[in-house]
């Protein structure tokens, strides 16, 4: 007899039978963090949540689907439906009742469907650290977070205009930790060309829209050399990698002031305004300090990270409820917030043996810690972000 839930086996790439593990994901598309691997064919994983690639990617036409699946140890991911059969009860998820295994790319899924997870979120764990889902190994014990002796007065809401303080003072803090400038650029990761204060890529097509804006409102020599670049970027040719010439010429445009503005207004809309919507105003984070700190974790892990969901499932509260009226504080969702992305950027540098991951996790519990809520840094406004001296009071 059929199951009724919804479940997929990794399948990996038959033609390629080389191919004994596949990817695992922090979000749907292939930008995303690389949390861990499975090999193939293990079964019976549990359907949590399916949405559409993230940038459109698509096979002949046809957009590729990721499945956020529910791993025997505990841990969730992303894996692409190219990469999985499915078997059971879809009809949560916009496809129908499939009866024997079959590859989820071959499935067509109703775009009437919501994609929120139909699954129901596994019953509330203790609030002392959990073994860190993004890597196999289980993380060393880190201290839970203090309970306060009694309730905390809520956050007072952002006076007008403060948001912008906030943004401003955001940007400035994960600018720093991405690379610090408008002119950052490197071409050794998967993104072909990475550019500016939040890497902007050519693989993801940010970078794109970056240059398409600079262009119209930009000319000069820097500009023109740049739009006789642009059949061999819409291309996403490869070797540009080694083109010394288009370097230097991002390199100038980020010098000047329509670049910077450029760089910051795509940030602005595509990353600050796409977390606000989808993370913190459906919560009702109102404290500068979780805002900030949520966007940065949208900047390094993808803005369908595991973390926020996980805090709610440790602390027992529907996903997305809103603060205050779910029956935690704000500043107990974010402290906890902070720990598990700190012990997960522990346990991702010691798999990895990168110890400079430590730092950034680090600096968020840190100031979660030492309370302060309303992000004003020191006696003169400042934050120390990896030996950076970054001011957050007036931005």
């Amino acid at each position: 007899m059929m199951t009724t839930s919804f479940t997929a086996t990794i399948r990996g790439i038959r033609e390629n039978p080389a191919v004994v593990e596949v990817n695992v994901r922090s979000g749907p598309n292939t930008t995303y963090v690389l949390m861990f691997k499975v090999p193939v064919g293990m079964a019976n994983l549990l359907v949590l949540e399916v949405r559409a690639d993230d940038k459109s990617t698509a096979l002949q036409g046809k957009t590729y689907q990721w499945f956020r699946l529910r791993f025997p140890d505990g841990r969730d991911g992303w894996v692409r439906d190219d990469l999985i059969d499915v078997v059971g009860d879809g009809s949560a998820f916009g496809y129908s009742v499939v009866a024997q295994p079959v590859i989820g790319f071959s499935l067509t899924r109703s775009s009437a469907v919501s994609p929120a997870p139909a699954a129901p979120a596994p019953a509330p764990v203790s609030p002392a650290p959990a073994p860190v889902p993004a890597v196999p190994a289980p993380m060393p014990a880190a201290p839970a977070a203090p309970a306060p002796a009694s309730a905390p007065a809520p956050i007072a809401a952002p006076l007008p205009g403060t948001m912008e303080r906030v943004r401003k003072a955001a940007f400035n803090i994960t600018a720093a930790f991405e690379g610090g400038g408008y002119a950052t650029y490197q071409t050794y990761d998967s993104g072909i060309i990475s550019y500016g204060r939040f890497q902007f890529t050519l693989a993801a097509g940010s970078l794109m829209t970056v240059l398409n804006r600079y262009l119209e409102r930009s000319g000069g020599p820097t500009a023109d050399g740049l739009r006789g670049y642009l059949p061999r970027l819409n291309a996403k040719d490869e070797s540009l990698r080694q083109d010394a010439t288009l370097r230097g010429l991002f390199t100038a445009a980020a010098g000047e002031a329509v670049m910077q503005q450029v760089q910051d207004e795509v940030a602005t809309e595509g990353y600050w305004g796409g977390v606000m919507e989808l993370s913190i105003a459906p919560r009702g984070v109102q404290s500068a300090l979780g805002c900030a700190l949520i966007f940065d974790m949208a900047i390094q892990h993808g803005k369908f990270n595991f973390i926020l969901p996980k805090a709610e499932q440790e602390l027992g509260v529907p996903p997305k409820s809103r603060l205050g009226q779910n029956g935690i504080t704000e500043q107990t969702f974010i402290t906890r917030v902070a720990q598990i992305r700190r012990d997960n950027l522990y346990a991702l540098a010691e798999k990895l043996k990168l110890p400079g991951l430590r730092t950034r996790g680090d600096f968020w519990f840190n100031i979660v810690q030492a309370g302060d809520w309303n992000l004003q840094g020191d006696a003169n406004g400042n934050v120390n972000v990896n030996g950076k001296i970054v001011q957050v009071r007036n931005p």
